[in-house]
């Protein structure tokens, strides 16, 4: 396992871009109209800044098919949200699960970088 400069600091990127959402959760918890504002534009500001974190398509199925299994577990008792707004669910719950997927991403890259994968691209016969 090597750990350039480069993947140093995408490592110390990726911290930042889970601590940035998850203090949003614990600050505006009980705000979800807020949270769900303050999620889109860390969202957006991630996508500006980050070039891995424009693939718009994963966030959008992240967000998609995070928030349908919320919606139907909730909906079957194995968990509650003290504050839902939408279907059981928080209404920022959704841009959480787009990010949480785009950060995945973007960690399985550095991962492969570490792993010696030049290009930092995971492969479906040989996972990282």
């Amino acid at each position: 396992m090597r750990i350039t400069r480069q993947v140093a600091k995408e490592l110390l990127y990726e911290a930042i871009l889970l601590a940035v959402p998850t203090a949003e959760i614990v600050l505006l918890h009980e705000h979800n109209l807020l949270l769900a504002a303050a999620h889109m534009g860390t969202g957006l500001l991630g996508a500006a800044l980050w070039p891995p974190f424009r693939g718009v398509r994963f966030y959008i199925l992240g967000a998609a098919v995070g928030t349908v299994v919320e919606i139907v577990c909730t909906h079957a008792g194995a968990w509650h949200y003290t504050n839902p707004s939408f279907l059981g669910i928080p209404l920022w719950l959704p841009f959480a699960w787009g990010w949480v997927t785009l950060l995945l991403r973007t960690i399985a890259g550095t991962t492969a970088k570490m792993l010696g994968r030049a290009d930092g691209a995971c492969q479906a016969a040989d996972p990282c």
